[in-house]
């Protein structure tokens, strides 16, 4: 396909004018004039002026495009022979015969020069003249076509400099090229003119009606901003352009606008459109019998349609599941807003919700302040609440949503307010909530409190809940954690759980480092049990714990140096307070042997100091330090069968370690190795304590084998057992841990993860003489998605000694999900203590639907166990959610 260049085409046009120019009837037919088949002739050509004398004999020569005649391109029709207004806005009808004219020597072609209009825009077709209030719903009864996407683009063209004057006289162009224009529009007064890219397939200028015309594929192209139609009509006096059939505009911000007639303004700011459709930036959709643009910012619809949901595939013609109708709807790009007059919400064709008046951002918001949906709920400890969220955008970078709660307990469940503290009173009607967000360059913050009075006595109740984390350069990062609760029972009455469900609360700030082979660690710990049995006064304030590690760069057989340390220092109001200064120096060498063994040998020294206050609830201190040095040796020897079926791995593992006996005096606190729980990790260590206050002393070691075979067909078998020994008994294991005499417990795992949907993962402890059972872990999934079942079975036996006793635990979970299809889920949980004959827990079942405009969640939960003021009962929740639109939170009890 050639195009000719506006350059070539106006030498054409000026060669066109002399007296050796072709006439009409040289060109051709009438339809072959107008791209036309099997039109009518024209009337004969008028007499011709006599050529000045001055005139070339010739004309200049210049190269030709590809044409079925040998011809120069004649002048064309003049615009007495196109006919009246109503001809160059297309109706087929033939032109009346043209009247004689003097032919010009040459044609000048002049830039518009556009001025403001002289007379008011044409108001459009009337909403009546375009289709009933059916057209903008898309129903069955209308015949309106759903929104379809945009066509593609042409073949591309060379978009060409923008003339110094683009008014074109009438051209015509054949139906396998395109033309291309450049030219210039103005944008508006005072603003600079900008470029615009006018391609068709056929252009035509009447300079008496001062109308250019562009038909067959034509594209407007402005900035950012584009016009496709399959006609569009320029009226060059009132600055008016009229595009019908398949219009179809691109916005800047990402909007595409479809409609059958778009009348617009010369900057594209102010027109009419009938049947608009509007696809938004985030895939909404707004739909209209009509609609009006006002100072390029503002589009009013009239009877307009919102939804988020995109159209069925199998049937475009088919009614979303949700929308919102109003009689007028206005898009107030300035404002970035949507508003609704006299609107209904419609789910699934019925009509659910009317609203005189109703307005939301439009999808160019990220986030704006204002009240947010509100919700209601209803609880046994609380009784009916509605909470009234409201958001605050403080800044770019941060902000607040504060949401009072106000509840509405039964008046049996209350008491009688205070007459002496009317302040207080007042708050035992609502909780005051907010969350505070701020996310800098290096770091961001998240805070959540609440505060309320207590129901019964007025006493002030609240908790907190931050977490922060700044980068300080490239080697260092600070960061913090605040929990705290008024109570032990307040999170779970009023419903606010922290980030971790655990029965206590910790506060830590921290700073760290890291650099290539360093690593430093400052930080400080502070907490609250939950639990009816913790007591503030013996929870430890630590303030502070620093710990270093280095490791060295090794030397060239291998081997390398370590060192650690580690300090700590902490107090309680009732009880032992203490420090401790922790410091070890270690070298490694690795081995690697010739039949592919591995080997390490570790010898250490470590020193520990320690001040204690009330040590042994007595009120005197005491100084004391110990000096621990180590040997230690690991060797393992994988041995790989390499199988096409299922290559498997069989890998025996030995330790041995010796240090000196008793390194465990009474003068030495204990605060974090309290607790001990043997597995198949630890019993191959060289010590198996979870801290540093106790340490493993005397000859000691472990041996254990690792099985793992992996399928062709995928999947995974993953089998490992271990046991420790020891050459002598050591006290500092709690009768129950698996390890108070020369053998351990024999402890193990098993995981089995097939191609097919099952697995299983179980870990255990056996008695070393009896081989009964001392722990039994497992967890069973059978099943596909469409439907999955998850057991998890839990069995501890009694461990431990005095204030750290943990008691026989046997509990069973069962989780049934299912995925019925690609929007609907449902799940149910069952807890059972089989401790008490199988008595159920808690109970609860979930169900939701979620596709890419709605999003339905129900959860219902059962509970039988009481925390002091924290009543069993029945919670039932539902969610709904429109997206783009709202979201209906509600809490039924």
């Amino acid at each position: 396909m050639r195009i000719l260049r506006p350059a070539l085409l106006a030498a054409s046009l000026t060669a066109a004018g002399s007296a050796l120019a072709a006439s009409p009837a040289d060109v051709g037919s009438w339809g072959d004039a107008w791209g036309e088949d099997g039109a009518a002739a024209p009337q004969p050509a008028r007499p011709r002026a006599p050529m000045p004398a001055s005139a070339p004999t010739s004309p200049p020569p210049m190269p030709t495009a590809p044409s079925p005649r040998a011809t120069t391109l004649p002048t064309g029709p003049a615009p007495s022979d196109v006919g009246g207004w109503g001809d160059a806005w297309g109706p087929q009808q033939s032109p009346a015969a043209a009247t004689p004219r003097q032919a010009p020597s040459a044609i000048r072609v002049d830039a518009p020069r556009m001025a403001a209009p002289t007379r008011a825009m044409p108001a459009g077709p009337r909403p009546g003249d375009i289709g009933g209030w059916g057209n903008a719903w898309n129903n069955e009864q209308a015949g309106s076509q759903p929104i379809s996407t945009p066509r593609p683009a042409p073949s591309s063209t060379t978009a060409a400099q923008p003339l110094a004057a683009s008014s074109l006289p009438s051209v015509s162009v054949t139906e396998d090229q395109r033309l291309s224009v450049g030219a210039q529009l103005p944008t508006g007064p005072g603003k600079a003119e900008e470029p615009v890219q006018l391609t068709a397939d056929q252009i035509t200028h009447d300079r008496e009606l001062g109308i250019v015309t562009a038909k067959g594929r034509v594209e407007i192209a402005q900035i950012n901003r584009t016009l496709v139609a399959d006609t569009v009509s320029y009226n060059l006096k009132q600055d008016i352009i009229a595009a019908s059939g398949n219009v179809i505009i691109t916005e800047p911000g990402g909007e595409v606008v479809f409609a059958d007639y778009f009348e617009l303004t010369g900057d594209f700011k102010d027109g009419v459109a009938s049947e608009i459709k509007v696809i938004l930036a985030d895939s909404s959709r707004l739909g209209a019998v009509s609609g009006t643009r006002i100072g390029g910012n503002r589009t009013d619809f009239d009877k307009g349609v919102y939804t988020a949901c995109q159209p069925c595939r199998r049937d475009p013609g088919r009614r979303p599941l949700w929308e919102l109708k109003a009689e007028r709807v206005t898009h107030n790009q300035a404002d970035q807003e949507i508003e609704y007059r006299d609107a209904w919400l419609e789910f699934a064709g019925i009509p659910v919700m009317y609203t005189p008046y109703m307005a939301h951002p439009d999808p160019t918001v990220r986030r704006r302040t204002g009240f947010l949906m509100p919700s209601a709920g209803m609880s046994s400890n609380l009784g009916t609440n509605v909470s009234v969220p409201y958001f605050w955008a403080i800044d770019s970078n941060q902000d607040l949503t504060f949401t009072p709660r106000f509840l509405f307990p039964n008046s049996s469940s209350t008491s009688v307010p205070d007459l002496d503290n009317k302040g207080r009173s007042v708050l035992q009607r609502v909780v005051l909530s907010g969350e505070h967000r701020w996310a800098g360059m290096n770091g961001e913050t998240k805070t959540n409190a609440s505060l309320t009075a207590d129901k019964y006595t007025a006493d002030l109740r609240g908790h907190v809940d931050a977490v922060g984390r700044f980068d300080i350069s490239n080697v260092w990062r600070a960061g913090y954690q605040v929990q705290r609760s008024s109570d032990d029972t307040y999170t779970g009455i009023y419903g606010y759980s922290f980030q971790r469900n655990q029965p206590w609360l910790t506060s830590r700030p921290y700073v760290e480092g890291f650099g290539r082979r360093n690593y430093a660690l400052l930080e400080g710990f502070s907490y609250q049990g939950l639990r009816q049995q913790d007591d503030l006064g013996a929870s430890p304030l630590v303030l502070p714990h620093a710990t270093f590690s280095h490791v060295g760069m090794p030397s060239s057989r291998g081997g390398y140096w370590s060192v650690d340390a580690d300090t700590l220092s902490y107090a309680r109001s009732e009880g032992l307070s203490a420090n401790r200064l922790s410091t070890q120096v270690a070298w490694n060498r690795p081995f690697m042997g010739r039949m592919g063994d591995m080997t390490n040998l570790t010898a250490s020294l470590r020193g520990d100091a320690y001040h204690a206050d009330h040590l042994d609830n007595n009120d005197g201190s005491a100084n004391s330090g110990r000096i621990i040095p180590q040997v230690a040796a690991t060797w393992r020897q994988p041995f790989i069968r390499r199988n096409a079926t299922m290559p498997q791995v069989l890998e025996p593992m030995l330790m041995v370690a010796a240090s000196p006996n008793g390194g465990n005096p009474r003068q030495l606190p204990n605060e974090d190795s309290q607790t001990f729980e043997l597995d198949e990790i630890n019993a191959l260590m060289p010590n198996r304590m979870t801290g540093l206050d106790r340490v493993e002393g005397g000859i000691r070691g472990g041996y254990g084998l690792r099985w793992a075979a992996y399928p062709w067909r995928g999947g995974f078998i993953n089998a490992q057992v271990a046991q420790g020994w020891r050459a002598r008994k050591d006290s500092t294991f709690a009768p129950g841990q698996g390890f108070n005499d020369y053998l351990s417990d024999y402890v193990g795992r098993f995981d089995i993860a097939p191609a097919g949907n099952i697995s299983l993962l179980n870990r255990v402890r056996l008695d070393k003489e009896t081989l009964a059972l001392r722990r039994n872990e497992n967890t069973l999934v059978i099943g596909s998605p469409l439907l999955q079942m998850a057991t998890t079975y839990l069995m501890l036996e009694k461990s431990g000694n005095g204030s750290q006793t943990f008691d026989r635990r046997h509990a069973l979970v069962n989780t049934l999900t299912s995925r019925i299809s690609r929007n609907w889920m449902a799940s149910a949980t069952v807890s059972s203590n089989l401790l008490d004959g199988g008595e159920i827990q808690s109970w609860g079942a979930k169900a939701t639907y979620a596709d890419e405009c709605f999003a339905f969640v129900s959860d219902f939960r059962r509970t039988t166990t009481s925390d002091r003021d924290d009543y069993s009962g029945y919670q039932l929740t539902f969610n709904i959610v429109f997206k783009t639109l709202a979201d209906l939170p509600l809490n039924v009890f």
